[in-house]
């Protein structure tokens, strides 16, 4: 899918006017909400929402050319980008200065995204980076595009102990080898 613009750039939109008045809401967690919303999408309609690009990044999966995005957005009254300090550290915060326009998102989509805003905005750092440091953005390297896809990687590991007994007997009850 090619990029459509004014999608994506309605979607950073929304979640900067949704979490508008959110402590601890930076960036970060931002390009999270993001990253969940368009790969759930993908994998339940097979289709990409905003044809937006996402790298690993050492903080979980990344907008590719942010920045562009974020000074469109800025230039155009939207949002508002700036530092503040959060606890003991400081966090870049994108802040929606007016509502988004209607209609961007189906209902379901909308259903979605305030899935993830709420999620991602009750976790902590830490939680929210358990939850996105999944296999498929471990095995990338820092910088390498992740598709949508890479939420689907998952780890197999041999089975033990109970597992591993059921499983024998139940290859034995099969009459497999």
């Amino acid at each position: 899918m090619n990029l459509d613009k004014e999608k994506l750039k309605n979607l950073i939109h929304t979640i900067a006017y949704a979490t508008r008045d959110r402590d601890g809401f930076g960036r970060t967690k931002l390009y999270k909400v993001m990253w969940f919303f368009e790969a759930k999408q993908y994998t339940l309609d097979g289709v990409q929402f905003s044809g937006a690009k996402y790298v690993r990044d050492t903080n979980g999966p990344r907008l590719h050319n942010y920045e562009r995005w974020f000074q469109e957005l800025e230039s155009e009254g939207r949002i508002q980008c700036f530092d503040e300090r959060y606890y003991n550290r400081t966090i870049k915060r994108v802040k929606g200065l007016r509502p988004p326009e209607p209609g961007l998102l189906s209902e379901s989509q909308a259903q979605s995204l305030n899935y993830w805003i709420k999620v991602v905005a009750d976790m902590t750092a830490e939680e929210v980076s358990d939850l996105s440091h999944d296999y498929g953005w471990e095995i990338a390297e820092q910088g390498d595009f992740l598709p949508l896809s890479s939420i689907l990687a998952e780890r197999i590991r041999d089975p033990e102990g109970e597992e591993l007994e059921w499983a024998k007997r139940r290859a034995r009850e099969l009459g497999l080898p």
